[in-house]
């Protein structure tokens, strides 16, 4: 089949020098003629330079400089891409034989489709695999990150309308992009694993759960400011879970009917409690549970509340 759909992948590479040379070669060896590889470092002290440059024969761009981290690395490479499909793959992660010409020959079939993702191996320091199929779910989504980054694939011309990745966001960066790419355009599952996402101590998402909720926190915040949750909006003010820090919004086309905002919510409402308990913010989480009694998540809240010995309040006063 002719290659005719140019692919950019973008690797944003810091000190990850025990890892990247996996993760090149599984980009510069796809086989794959229509590729351009950008490598954006920025300023390892480690060996990840040496590694970089045995490569750049068959990198289209690489440097090595400073930078404000993650999501400024992967911008400055998806702002510099000329591909008709891009994609991120971090410098630990590694993508699966003949991926990019498998997930081409899918967007070459379907031209309406503007996203493509698919299944991933994840892989463990004592050498197990984990295969994870995961479908999106509009429902699901809001109240669970269930996609793996590296398996995704949309076409650039979608930053056109939706901006890049939004640096502020540490953790959640690519969750934040999901939510603008997957409620607007249309989307399509293979049932291939396109990546290997490796699991380890050293990465990034392994070191601060309470980081990672917060910034959940804020995408959601966003999600219901822009998808008719209004209604819903001064209960998760009261319970101290909906973040107004900024007034961002997002373009969504994706219509909910009343029920499922009301069951989206529901869900949201007790795990941001359990979220609570967990970091000990014991008094936090029982107000939000106490809510939780009068939703369709009673059973949930109550069962938790039994579990870990949490009082129960008869009258409940949010706007206390």
């Amino acid at each position: 089949m002719p290659e005719s759909l140019k692919f950019s992948i973008i690797t944003p590479s810091y000190n990850q020098g025990q890892y990247i040379e996996e993760t090149l070669l599984s980009v510069v060896n796809q086989g794959y003629s229509n590729l351009e590889y950008i490598v954006i470092d920025g300023g390892s002290s480690d060996e990840s330079i040496a590694v970089i440059q045995r490569h750049a024969d068959k990198i289209a761009f690489w440097e090595s400089k400073k930078d404000k981290g993650q999501s400024d690395a992967i911008n400055k490479g998806l702002k510099m891409a000329t591909g008709d499909i891009v994609a991120w793959l971090n410098s630990d992660d590694m993508y699966t034989e003949n991926a990019i010409r498998r997930v081409a020959a899918i967007f070459a079939k379907h031209p309406d489709v503007d996203v493509v993702y698919g299944n991933v191996w994840q892989c463990y320091p004592d050498k197990t695999e984990k295969h994870i199929n995961k479908k999106f779910n509009p429902k699901q989504f809001l109240t669970g990150i269930n996609l793996h980054q590296p398996s995704v694939f949309w076409r650039r011309k979608l930053h056109d309308e939706v901006g890049f990745l939004d640096e502020a966001l540490y953790y959640t960066m690519d969750y934040d992009l999901w939510l603008r790419l997957f409620y607007k355009y249309k989307s399509l599952k293979t049932d291939s694993i396109l990546s290997k996402f490796r699991c380890h101590e050293e990465a990034k998402t392994s070191n601060n759960p309470k980081g990672i909720y917060l910034d959940y926190r804020k995408c959601v915040s966003r999600f219901f400011r822009s998808a008719g949750f209004d209604q819903h909006i001064a209960t998760l003010r009261a319970l101290k879970i909906f973040d107004h820090s900024d007034s961002n919004k997002y373009q969504i086309t994706h219509q909910f009917t009343e029920k499922s905002k009301q069951e989206i919510v529901d869900e949201y409402a007790f795990n941001c409690a359990v979220q609570e308990y967990s970091f000990g913010n014991v008094a936090a989480s029982n107000k939000i549970l106490n809510y939780c009694l009068t939703t369709s998540y009673k059973k949930q809240a109550r069962r938790f509340m039994l579990k870990n010995n949490l009082g129960v309040r008869k009258v409940i006063n949010l706007f206390k």
